[in-house]
């Protein structure tokens, strides 16, 4: 039960209204650790790098017994508990009238826990209530599906053929649809083994990713031993922590990580692309394969890289990338393409809820070794289909469930909402080292390709008056292009200019990291080869809301369009912008045209 282990005197000693030192779960299940501590001002618990109010709580789910220190803080005054978490073998629910499945899963029996994920296996009596595409896989006219079909508790069900379920596939195109009926399902399972890759956002906005490490090992532990996995991490940088191993001696090694506090700005592309090129020079042909990229973030720091490297590398070397987006500070859209394009799948997960991701990757490696295998006929136009859904459904009875993927994802239409090459201390126009690496990647480029042109452009947050704050913005752009210069790019390459606070990401900051992102330069590319620079502003509006909806509007209008805010003095305004305009002579022509077809003002840059 509860003790303390050591506590220094005060003249307000700290006490304990509520701690009851003890949990008992089953193996998967949630412990929910409470507190109530008197004349604490902090409370830090061993498994999270943060601190917690003196009332408060905080959820682990080890797979084995464990105990964990709680230690309250206030002034002079310390004092630590410890709550031991004991984990019992799971007593499953016998199911009634079961049928032996045709063909056994290893590891899997049936589960009567109500389950989202795949979390056991029954025969061909049970009812279908999720149908999930887990990997696609394209060549020429032939579309492969590998699917995984689940009851309403999360078992795979096995069996199933054509005379039990009916499965139709419909493409939708732009000016059509196709459909493809009675289609053959191949029930697959496989034990040779699988090679992963785990990449995880280390960068400011995964402040709170450590709990995440301990779903990784918990997976790592699951795993059969004949399977490999690396780790790698990324902020701007990239990191490769373990090379691939054996599934035992990564379990091993991977116990005691130590990674650096999440911190940075997020290089999510170059990592992704620089773990593909590692991760596939050591994967064996023998086996599954699949890269799992674990993000809080979209990409803002990968400078020369953009998604269609990591595509057309994962479809080169034949990785599938699953993708497990953690909490809301990114747009999935890019992520999305980059899952589908590569024959991987998307999961979201709220920020609350990240120990799903240990039943993710657990359905992830079960659906590569145990599937139905559906192939088809499919319309590769990609002029005419360019992102076309294709919707796989299921009738069984007088139900039916679907899932859906995109089809021929367009490719160079991508469009970050911003890139930055560093980001600053308050006051400060000192390039961190940390940033050197990606500044001589950069400049490597211009130089290597003097008709390269790119502007710098400073930022800032609430730093001073709106002087200064211009004044520090510039001081910002034009010390990273001295850097560029001293590395030999010829001067007229780089154009700088200032912000000041009139754009910052975060105008109400309520994280250090979310002001730290004010403090930034960030780049934009002026050459038309390089993510087409030309923008038109349409539209200017008071609310995110209205942004939004102006956005949709000209998005079916035909337009590539974003939305950003900036200031007018302390009001934040949103601007919402059409992009991908190669030149200035065609942004120009579009913006008349605009203008007189929509009866609208509209300005370019």
């Amino acid at each position: 039960m509860a003790s303390a282990f050591y506590a220094c005197t005060s003249s307000k000693p700290i006490s304990s209204n509520k701690f009851k030192g003890y949990s008992q779960i089953s193996q998967g299940e949630i412990a929910t650790m409470e507190w109530d501590f008197a004349n604490a001002t902090n409370v830090k618990v061993d498994l999270y790098d943060k601190l917690y109010n003196a009332i408060d709580s905080a959820k682990v789910s080890p797979n084995t017994t464990k105990e964990y220190k709680v230690t309250a803080f206030h002034e002079s005054d310390t004092v630590a508990y410890k709550w031991t978490v004991e984990v019992v073998d799971k007593v499953e629910i016998p199911v009634q009238n079961e049928t032996k499945p045709t063909k056994e899963v290893p590891a899997y029996t049936p589960n009567s826990t109500n389950s989202e994920f795949i979390n056991g296996a029954i025969g061909p009596e049970a009812a279908p209530v999720r149908i999930k595409i887990m990997h696609s896989a394209r060549e020429d006219k032939t579309l492969e599906l590998k699917t995984i079909i689940l009851d309403e508790n999360g078992n795979f069900i096995n069996g199933l053929n054509s005379q039990v379920v009916d499965l139709s596939f419909i493409q939708k195109c732009k000016k059509s649809s196709n459909s493809a009926g009675d289609l053959q399902i191949q029930e697959v399972h496989k034990s040779e083994g699988t090679d992963y890759s785990i990449i995880f956002d280390n960068s400011s906005v995964a402040e709170f990713n450590f709990p995440l490490l301990e779903r990784v090992l918990n997976f790592s532990e699951s795993l059969k031993s004949e399977d490999r996995l690396m780790f790698s991490y990324f902020n701007h940088n990239y990191t490769e922590y373990l090379s691939l191993q054996p599934q035992q001696d990564f379990y091993d090694a991977f116990k005691g990580y130590d990674i650096p506090k999440p911190g940075g700005l997020s290089g999510l592309y170059k990592a992704v692309y620089s773990n593909l090129v590692d991760y596939t020079s050591l994967v064996s042909k023998d086996k599954n394969k699949a890269l799992i990229l674990i993000t809080y973030s979209e990409d803002n720091s990968s400078l020369i890289y953009s998604p269609d490297d990591i595509i057309n590398a994962a479809q080169n070397f034949g990785i599938p990338i699953f993708v497990i987006a953690v909490g809301d500070a990114f747009n999935s859209y890019t992520l999305q393409k980059i899952a589908n394009s590569t024959g991987g799948k998307l999961y979201t997960v709220h920020a609350d809820s990240s120990h799903i991701a240990e039943h993710i990757m657990k359905e992830i490696d079960f659906a590569l070794n145990n599937h139905y295998s559906i192939s088809l006929n499919y319309d590769n136009n990609e002029k005419e289909c360019a992102d076309a859904y294709g919707k796989l459904i299921l009738k069984y009875g007088e139900k039916t469930i679907e899932d859906g993927i995109i089809l021929n994802p367009t490719k160079s239409e991508f469009h970050s909402y911003y890139q930055s090459v560093a980001i600053f201390e308050s006051k400060s126009a000192e390039v961190d080292s940390d940033y050197k690496d990606g500044i001589i990647e950069l400049s490597n480029v211009l130089k290597n390709n003097p008709q390269y042109r790119i502007k710098l452009v400073g930022h800032s947050d609430d730093e001073g008056s709106k002087e200064f704050d211009a004044e520090i913005s510039d001081s910002r752009a034009n010390n990273i292009r001295e850097m560029i210069i001293d590395k030999g790019v010829d001067a007229n390459q780089i154009l700088t200019g200032s912000e000041g606070f009139s754009k910052p990401l975060y105008i109400l900051g309520q994280t250090p990291w979310q002001n730290n992102f004010n403090r930034r330069v960030e780049l934009k590319w002026i050459n038309p080869s390089q993510n087409s620079p030309f923008e038109i502003v349409v539209e200017q509006v008071w609310s995110e809301e209205e942004a939004i909806t102006s956005s949709e509007k000209w998005s079916k209008r035909g337009y590539n369009t974003y939305f950003d805010n900036y200031l007018i003095g302390d009001e934040p305004v949103y601007r919402v912008m059409l992009w991908g305009f190669d030149d200035e002579d065609e942004v120009k022509e579009v913006a008349s045209k605009i203008m007189k077809k929509f009866k609208t003002k509209v300005t370019y840059k």
